[in-house]
């Protein structure tokens, strides 16, 4: 007989599944804002110009994807802890997977706005929200063992803290930046490819 608690403990597989289907779409749709440049184009200077002035675009673009796979990576290693869920750990995932799913908005606005601050503050703040769903996931199984299916070691949520609270920072100096320098915000989040580096190695012990 299926007791109460046990009801509402749910398979994974279903969710896992949305979850890498939300990913592959909104890290497809990321490069939909990359255009190929009108016909006509009567020299290669003119085609180099026109592909040129897409460069905001692209660096929007590159960081969003590599954002998106720090976030993928971490998700995927987090369901090798997972046995079951239950019905808070779908609420917080569905609400994460939203704001996946918002990653192409987001990266596009950046991409053509890139020089005005309020464009730099809707993707920080996207940025910090992301990060701050991830983490939560992280904390809220890591507390809940009846969901386990191997324990989740202190380490793991080490370097999953880490890597979000140094994405938050990095958001928060994405926007001072482009206050002071418009246009340049977005140059912070490169600072992510050492910090991720250092996530992991926390990660590993």
């Amino acid at each position: 007989m299926t007791t109460p608690a046990a009801a509402q403990l749910l398979s994974k597989h279903r969710l896992e599944a949305l979850s890498d289907g939300i990913f592959a779409v909104a890290m497809t749709l990321l490069v939909i804002e990359l255009k190929v440049p009108n016909h006509g184009m009567a020299s290669s200077d003119a085609l180099a110009t026109a592909v040129l002035e897409q460069l905001p675009t692209f660096v929007a673009w590159a960081i969003s994807f590599f954002v998106l796979a720090i976030f993928w990576t971490t998700h995927s290693r987090l369901f090798h802890f997972v046995g079951r869920v239950n019905e808070p750990m779908t609420w917080l995932m569905l609400v994460y997977l939203g704001l996946v799913s918002l990653m192409p908005f987001t990266s596009a606005l950046a991409g053509e706005y890139g020089t005005l601050l309020f464009a730099q503050i809707v993707y920080s703040t996207h940025m910090i929200l992301l990060a701050a769903f991830s983490l939560m996931l992280v904390r809220y199984l890591s507390r809940h063992p009846e969901l386990w299916a191997t324990e989740v070691p202190p380490r793991f949520y080490r370097g999953a803290r880490f890597r979000t609270l140094s994405l938050m920072a990095v958001a928060v100096l994405a926007i001072a930046i482009n206050a002071a320098a418009p246009g340049f915000g977005s140059t912070a989040f490169i600072l992510m490819f050492p910090l991720t580096r250092i996530g992991r190695r926390l990660e590993r012990g």
